[in-house]
């Protein structure tokens, strides 16, 4: 019975300490928008944060598993210290303070998060085309403030062909884009709350060289079948005789 009680206490104890830590005042995260881009198998994630300060300047932003700051820059306000990485219990976050305090303030980070894109078989059965790969980016928001909204996109990989998107809340639309050549898969989540995880995957492909050369076959067949079966239309009118 003693043990129990101890037990009993010290998971209250634990309890309480994690919502003490939840419930602190870092500032309040307006949106966080994430843009992956593949750099060999790894991801680079171009994170765009608009968020509000405490008293102290501080906003605290999630910090991903497996990944590593590689800048950050202010685009609204001044940063005064570097970002560091704040611990309670099982909860890591990054806190960067700004001089700014109880203000809108919005910054990019960049960040490298290891082995993304190597995917996986994707799980389509017998549906065309083989050899298709599913990449998953998979995050808890381990920050102590929900996220009011939170959108991504993943981009296909040079040569590859997106299929289609899977990870995500299918009652709700998604988004397929291109810019500059890059196709992107993408999804908003609108809010996320502290400690909760959110997915979203797509499914890529290689195009089949031998699907292309079909195309132009038939493409050139078509031509030559259009042009016997109109070769007078082709020919012309002989000119009128003055």
């Amino acid at each position: 019975m003693k043990k129990a009680i101890i037990v009993m206490l010290a998971l209250l104890a634990v309890s309480v300490f994690s919502s003490t830590a939840y419930a602190m005042d870092f500032g309040s995260l307006e949106s966080v928008q994430d843009t992956l881009m593949p750099d060999g198998k790894d991801a680079i994630i171009h994170q765009k944060i608009t968020a509000v300060t405490n008293e102290n300047g501080e906003i605290a932003f999630p910090l991903y598993s497996k990944t590593e700051m590689i800048s950050i820059e202010s685009e609204k306000g001044s940063i005064l210290e570097a970002p560091k990485t704040v611990e309670y219990g099982d909860h890591k976050f990054n806190v960067v303070v700004f001089s700014e305090k109880e203000a809108e303030v919005s910054f990019e980070v960049i960040i490298r998060k290891a082995g993304v894109y190597t995917g996986k078989k994707a799980k389509l059965g017998d549906t065309f085309p083989s050899g298709a790969l599913t990449i998953e980016h998979k995050v808890v928001n381990s920050s102590p403030n929900a996220i009011k909204s939170y959108s991504v996109k993943m981009a296909a990989p040079e040569g590859k062909e997106l299929l289609n998107i899977v990870g995500y809340d299918a009652e709700e639309a998604f988004g397929i884009t291109k810019e500059d050549g890059t196709v992107f898969g993408g999804f908003d989540f609108e809010e996320v709350d502290a400690g909760q995880e959110v997915k979203l995957a797509i499914n890529i492909f290689s195009p089949m060289k031998i699907h292309s050369t079909l195309v132009w076959i038939l493409s050139g067949l078509i031509s030559v079948a259009f042009m016997l079966k109109n070769k007078d239309l082709l020919k012309g009118k002989a000119a009128l005789q003055q």
